[in-house]
This record gives C-alpha cells, structure tokens and sequence, in this order.
C-alpha cells in the first residue's frame, strides 16, 4: 500500500505536466494520448496490486522438517489496510486522473478514464475466486478471518457515502454505483455455462457456496437503503438514479 501511495504520488506529478513533457512541434496529439493511457495503465496495475490483498493466499515453502504454515490466508489487518487504501485512492473519485482539457486532445472521455481504473477493482472484490477465498477463510479462521460478508459491506458503505448525509451524488459517483450493483447483479444470476466453467475448474460449486446469499444479502442491503434515501433526494438525477438502481436490484431478485 506504501508503494501504491508513492506510485501515485510521482504519477500525479507526470500528468499535470503531459503537454509539456510530450510537446512536438508540427506533431499531433498521440504522444500526449499514448502516455496518458500508459498513465492510466500505471494506476490501474497499483490498484491491483493492494486490491489483491483482499481474499489473498501467501505460500512459504518449507521442508517437512520445518514447523509452519505453507499456505496461509492473508491477516485481516492487512486486508483491511488495503480495503482503506481502495476507499481512499479509487472509490473516492481520483480527480487527479481527471484531466477534462486532454479529453478535447485525444478523445479519452473523463468518465471513461475512471471507470477503467474502478472496475479494475471492483472486478477483482466483487469475483468468485476472491469471495470462495474469504468463505473458506472464514471456515478455517472463525471471527478472525476477513469475512466475505463483511467485506462487501465495506465497498459498499465506501460506494455509497451520500446516502447518509442525502447529498446530492454526481456523475462519477453515480457511474461507480451502477458499477457496484451491476457486478452483484451478475454475480447473484449466474448463467447455466458460468456456474458449469468454474465447477469443471473445481473452483466453486455454486449449489452449495454461500456465494449466492452473500451478494444477494447486499443487494438486499443496497435496496433497503435506497428505498429509505430516495424519498429524500430533491435533485432529479440523483433521486432518478437510486429508483433506477432500485428497479434492477429488484429485477434481480424477484425476476417476473
């Protein structure tokens, strides 16, 4: 995470300066777009660094003479760690990445940009592999293990700050939040051939993980709560965005 936070920090650095450092005379913009996407690449490879933390599994390979654990879960403290570090760098919209002015020069669309970054977490937190990983921690670790259920509840709480104080969310937000509740979606309505594809790997057996009822309790959670928010909202895109969001949750649930 330290090594994540001084990434950025010399990143933050480099951006702000992208006209100067790439200026040619009589060239185009292209060097100006190649480097900010390889930018943008940067952040995302730190995002998946620390994001890897969470359901990680360490090995320490020992002889059979030697006391210990080969394979261990990653500590919950650790893992929490990172999760603030999510919270902080990328769930929190990282305007540093906004550059609107290099948007007119090479046709990266500001929203675009941020998405890219923010799905490359939330597709490794909101995964099977990642979730089995925290059910079968739970299993062999009891309460000290990072459990499955609490950590979704931290993504989402980190997702969906406004809901509390019923400020007005914005369009990055609001662009997260869809995120966040599509990849539940998907994740509570497998299809036939996905279920199949992680059972032959002898990864999940979706019949019998408690996978399905996790998420399906966030979505439930997530529901709960804007129903109780939305009749609050005053400005018409936030309040139209929560019933939106409502309308999938219960969609997904409750399919006709």
């Amino acid at each position: 995470m330290k090594a994540s936070t001084y990434g950025i920090k010399n990143l933050k650095r480099i951006v702000a300066n992208l006209p100067q450092y790439t200026h040619q005379a009589t060239k185009d913009y292209t060097n100006l777009s190649t480097i900010y996407s390889e930018i943008v690449g940067q952040f995302g490879r730190y995002i998946g660094h620390v994001t890897n933390n969470i359901g990680g599994i360490e090995r320490t390979p020992k002889r059979v003479e030697q006391t210990g654990s080969v394979y261990q879960f990653t500590n919950k403290s650790t893992q929490k760690e990172a999760m603030a570090w999510l919270q902080t760098n990328v769930f929190t919209t990282p305007t540093w990445i906004v550059q609107k002015e290099y948007a007119a020069l090479t046709g990266q669309e500001p929203l675009s940009v941020v998405s890219r970054v923010q799905d490359r977490a939330l597709n490794i937190l909101i995964n099977p592999s990642t979730l089995s990983k925290l059910i079968s921690a739970e299993a062999r670790e009891g309460a000290k293990a990072y459990a499955a259920t609490e950590m979704l509840s931290d993504v989402r709480k980190s997702v969906f700050t406004e809901l509390a104080s019923r400020k007005a969310i914005d369009v990055y937000r609001r662009q997260l939040q869809k995120s966040f509740v599509e990849k539940l979606i998907t994740l509570a309505n497998p299809s036939k051939q996905e279920q199949a594809a992680l059972s032959r790997g002898g990864e999940i057996n979706f019949a019998t993980s408690d996978i399905m009822s996790v998420v399906k309790g966030q979505l439930r959670t997530v529901s709960a709560e804007l129903r109780s928010a939305a009749a609050s909202y005053g400005d018409a895109a936030s309040k139209n965005h929560l019933l939106d969001l409502q309308d999938r949750i219960k969609q997904a649930l409750e399919p006709k």
